[in-house]
């Protein structure tokens, strides 16, 4: 028998954890039919594109990102820009051996493609409302389940996930609470003071805090860990250029007027919560 195509794998793996989605629209639960797309009660339907991913976002959105801010920042991952973070983080999914992860604002993917490279979680998933960054993520790899969808209504059945990763991303905090499992944990990587500062300093953005952030994360969970990440990464041009173009710090800047700097500042904080007795 020859090789599966992706849209087989993932019919295979929707298969074998159909229990773990439910219909964004009315909750219902899910079959899989003819290995084609996903369907309920209510004839709602969801088809599976020829790449594998699943598009379970009630509407079609416009978002910031698009193609060629995700293939910077999937050839700044491959370049090892992030691989401090992702070690640490391999660490701590090494510790709690989950079955089922989900990177909820997953872009184009290369965190958890790295981390499941590395770990072969059972059932990973990656979620995005930007279809360019869950088209990518697809592309490049098919042993994840991707899917366009919104954190504020994800297509996860209610205490499903066992580790919820949300990483330098927006977060809606009552869905995580809603799909994340009793004992389980949501791993969330903030910026701190220190990261990006050369390019901070040349946007004039120095006066940076992440307590905010930190302190919205609090009320939800119970902080059991909280690891930092620091490093100064060695650039070249091309590295440089792909960070100033993937970076929301630039979002509203003229790239032109940002000089190349061989040195950048890696410095996160990821904090490891669980739900509240």
């Amino acid at each position: 028998m020859g090789k599966l195509s992706k849209k087989q794998r993932a019919a295979e793996r929707l298969q074998a954890n159909i229990g773990t989605l439910r219909c964004p629209f009315c909750y219902e639960a899910l079959t899989l039919i003819d290995d084609q797309n996903l369907t309920c009660s209510n004839r709602h339907v969801f088809d599976l594109a020829k790449q594998g991913y699943l598009n379970m976002a009630k509407q079609s959105q416009s978002t910031i990102y698009d193609t060629s801010l995700f293939n910077a920042r999937q050839r700044l991952n491959e370049a090892g820009f992030y691989t401090p973070l992702v070690n640490q983080l391999d660490q701590e999914l090494a510790n709690l051996a989950p079955k089922i992860v989900l990177d909820a604002g997953c872009g184009e993917g290369s965190h958890l493609q790295q981390l499941n490279t590395r770990r072969h979680i059972p059932f990973p998933i990656g979620i995005d409302l930007a279809k360019e960054g869950v088209q990518q993520a697809a592309k490049h790899d098919e042993d994840v389940q991707w899917i366009v969808a919104d954190l504020a209504n994800t297509p996860m059945n209610n205490q499903s996930v066992d580790v919820i990763l949300n990483i330098l991303s927006p977060s809606n905090y009552a869905e995580f609470e809603r799909v994340l499992a009793e004992d389980g944990v949501v791993i969330k990587v903030v910026p701190n003071q220190a990261y990006l500062k050369e390019i901070r300093q040349q946007l004039d953005q120095t006066d940076y805090s992440n307590n905010d952030v930190v302190d919205r994360f609090r009320e939800s969970f119970d902080i059991i860990r909280e690891h930092r990440v620091f490093a100064e990464q060695e650039l070249i041009e091309a590295m440089f250029q792909d960070l100033i173009q993937m970076t929301p710090l630039t979002q509203d800047a003229d790239l032109n007027q940002l000089n190349f700097v061989q040195h950048v500042t890696l410095d996160l904080t990821i904090l490891v919560g669980q739900k509240r007795p």
